[in-house]
């Protein structure tokens, strides 16, 4: 029974081992490639969309498409004056946005600048030289265990 206890073990163990390894994707590349390379081929040429056939009407064409009613044309009238006026003022909104957040940067540089000048300005500079060069690890100790 120990034996056949044992055997049932290994016999699972293989049958899993197995099983992922059917699972995996790189076992039926490895086995069969041109296989898997004419799938890869035809799930490409598949997924690729067909190019649109373009058609270039000539005059009659189109006369007899309208005269049929399969074909309507809208034309809108452009509002030239509302679409400048559109233009000018997004063109303002960007320019205003971007000097604003290039002015904030700026100020956020420069107020971090005097914060670094008034810290080193109060530290003393032992502690300075301390914190620039932390002491370096004996080869002993192991860098997981170091206290940081």
């Amino acid at each position: 029974m120990a034996e056949l206890r044992q055997e049932l073990t290994c016999d699972v163990r293989d049958v899993g081992r197995n099983a992922r390894e059917l699972a995996s994707p790189m076992y039926y590349i490895r086995r069969f490639p041109w296989m898997s390379m004419a799938a890869a081929a035809a799930v490409g040429y598949l997924l690729i969309p067909k190019k649109k056939q373009v058609i270039q009407p000539d005059p009659e064409m189109l006369s007899e498409l309208i005269r049929k009613q399969q074909i309507k044309l809208d034309t809108p009238k452009p509002d030239d004056s509302r679409g400048l006026l559109q233009s000018l003022a997004v063109m303002g909104l960007t320019w205003a946005l971007k000097t604003g957040v290039s002015y904030a940067t700026q100020q956020f540089a420069a107020a971090m600048a005097a914060k670094a000048q008034q810290h080193s300005a109060e530290t003393p500079p032992d502690v300075m030289a301390q914190e620039e060069h932390p002491p370096a690890p004996s080869p002993l100790e192991e860098p997981w265990n170091t206290p940081r």
